[in-house]
């Protein structure tokens, strides 16, 4: 178990500033941090009790106001998931040898003690259940967004792409339903004055797509995030995951709720999209899709996680707004599923290299959040900025930040957190 470590800090102006760090580490950094007079780790502002646990720090208000809104599919079967309960669900395992765990008892606050066992990065979260008998936690019916209470009507600030009817024949609201499933929201300051603000949704199943009645790509566990950019608190650019990719726009060219741009999840997969309607992807003739429409409103901002994170010196933060979110989960270095099934599992099947199960996915810490551009990959991997809606698309390059400030050039990966390359 690890112990628990006071230190006590004399700021400017002989200011008494206390946190309270876990590790010999983390205690470490934040003397450092104090040495070299950045005292913005340690916020006077905080009362007592949200030094007790960690240093939280302020989002800006902007982060929310600009806060996405996401079309869940009307057919869709697995929904947003808890992550705290979808750890109740699982057991670690070493590739395919279940694990001791360092606690019986697996949750959020414990989560990174895994890492002590190859770094994590070969630790899996199976499920406990057989994943085609489709228990109820797997499905997260009870997480389905909850129709809003507000139904105010307003108009869409997107001029080039008029409000469409929604689903229920209305035109815009001011926000959609709250999901019981919390999402992750996580906000870095990149310099220059730009903010990323980005918003993870946690799925606990995939399911994927069929070619020819076949399907392929299910998996236990599902990340999926959207990044909104800020320059000096305006709204820039909006990044959609996809997959293992996902596209970049420009924020006056997706659909907005008011000023809240809206994304579309895709049924089963979860990628997101900035249009309803079909998606293909990977195979030629469209044979793989993805497929979305105007289904149920969420808004993860009624309900989330928040943090700040800073992917220099890899120091996640709990938000002002919840003070006591737990951290560790975050720095789980392994999968957040089940190990792909061999071919003697009578699950599995295999065809063209593709795969009926693949790996459960890696956490929100590996999902390039240093970027400097918009996209996910490397620095190096082009990344093209749409002006428009698909229908109407123009693809522009991005150069990094776009004359919004250069940043620095990062060593190696930079899909790996920093200490991990």
């Amino acid at each position: 178990m690890q112990s628990t470590h006071w230190i006590v800090i004399f700021g400017t102006g002989m200011a008494l500033w206390t946190t309270l760090c876990k590790t010999q580490r983390a205690c470490a950094h934040v003397v450092e941090e104090a040495r070299g007079g950045r005292h913005n780790v340690l916020r006077p502002e905080v009362d007592a009790s949200a030094k007790e646990l960690n240093v939280s720090q302020d989002i800006p208000s902007y982060v929310f106001d600009f806060a996405p809104l996401v079309h869940l599919y009307s057919g869709e079967k697995f929904w947003p998931c808890d992550i705290a309960e979808h750890l109740e669900h699982v057991t670690p395992y070493l590739n395919y040898t279940q694990m001791r765990a360092t606690s019986s008892n697996l949750n959020l606050t414990n989560l990174d003690q895994l890492n002590e066992y190859e770094r994590g990065r070969s630790v899996y979260l199976k499920s406990n259940d057989n994943v085609e008998a489709r228990p109820d936690w797997l499905g997260g019916e009870k997480n389905i967004p909850n129709d809003p209470e507000d139904m105010q009507e307003r108009p869409s600030e997107n001029r080039k792409h008029p409000q469409r009817p929604l689903s229920t024949g209305g035109t815009a609201q001011l926000h959609g339903g709250r999901s019981d499933a919390p999402a992750v929201l996580v906000v870095i300051d990149k310099g220059n004055g730009i903010i990323d603000a980005f918003w993870f949704f946690f799925y606990s199943y995939n399911l994927g797509n069929l070619v020819f009645n076949v399907r392929f790509g299910n998996h236990v566990g599902d990340w999926e995030h959207t990044l909104i950019r800020f320059h000096h608190g305006k709204p820039k650019y909006v990044f959609l995951s996809e997959h293992y990719f996902g596209q970049a726009y420009t924020y006056d060219a997706v659909e907005k709720f008011g000023k809240r741009p809206v994304a579309y999840s895709a049924v089963g997969t979860h990628a997101m999209y900035a249009t309803p309607g079909h998606h293909p992807y990977i195979l030629p003739l469209g044979l793989l899709h993805d497929e979305t429409d105007r289904g149920p409103l969420w808004d993860p901002a009624l309900n989330a996680l928040s943090y700040t994170y800073n992917h220099h010196t890899d120091r996640l933060s709990p938000s002002t707004l919840n003070p006591y979110a737990p951290t560790e989960w975050f720095y789980f270095n392994g999968h957040w599923g089940d190990r792909f099934y061999p071919l003697d599992d009578n699950r599995q099947y295999e065809f063209a290299g593709q795969y009926h199960y693949v790996n459960g996915p890696l956490g929100p810490r590996w999902k390039h959040l240093g970027r400097r551009k918009l996209c996910q990959g490397r620095y190096d991997d082009p990344c093209e900025v749409h002006r428009w809606l698909p229908s109407e698309r123009v693809l522009e390059e991005e150069v990094a930040w776009d004359g919004e400030g250069e940043g620095e050039d990062w060593k190696g990966d930079e899909r790996d957190p920093p200490g991990m390359e």
